[in-house]
């Protein structure tokens, strides 16, 4: 009966061991290993809306890009946006999360004559030193 269970559990271990997805990389990470819960150190990573932004031409509708910093990431990140579907505007252009906040706000605005359809938009954040995060977040721009 001991055997059986030590076996179990050699098992259980072995399959935990083996659901590593891999290294992060980036200053701040030992061994090589990522860490199993939270951000690594001085790496971060960015959260844009679950669900797509949805538009009709001629309009405009701020959402929030938020940070999750991990241990020894205070500075500045600055974001960049590409994919950007014809006739879509984000403002501020080049957007900044100070390293007190957690967060910005980003306007999106589609032309009267944007682009209609459903588009995936990289957001990327970069930081004065270390390895950049990039998030994608999902535009449907619809028909006046």
């Amino acid at each position: 009966m001991k055997s059986t269970l030590a076996g179990i559990v050699s098992v259980g271990l072995l399959a935990l061991a083996g659901c590593n997805n891999g290294t992060s990389g980036g200053p701040g990470t030992t061994s090589g290993t990522k860490p199993t819960v939270g951000t690594a150190a001085e790496t971060f990573t960015l959260d844009v809306p679950n669900m797509a932004t949805r538009l009709k031409q001629g309009e405009s509708k701020t959402i929030t890009v938020s940070i999750n910093r991990g241990k020894n990431l205070d500075e500045d990140v600055k974001l960049s946006f590409t994919d950007v579907p014809s006739g879509v505007t984000m403002t501020p252009v080049a957007p900044v999360i100070k390293s007190s906040e957690k967060k910005v706000d980003i306007t999106i605005a589609a032309a009267d004559t944007a682009s209609l359809g459903d588009f995936t938009v990289r957001v990327t954040g970069h930081p004065d030193r270390g390895v950049d995060a990039t998030n994608t977040m999902k535009i449907t721009i619809d028909k006046k």
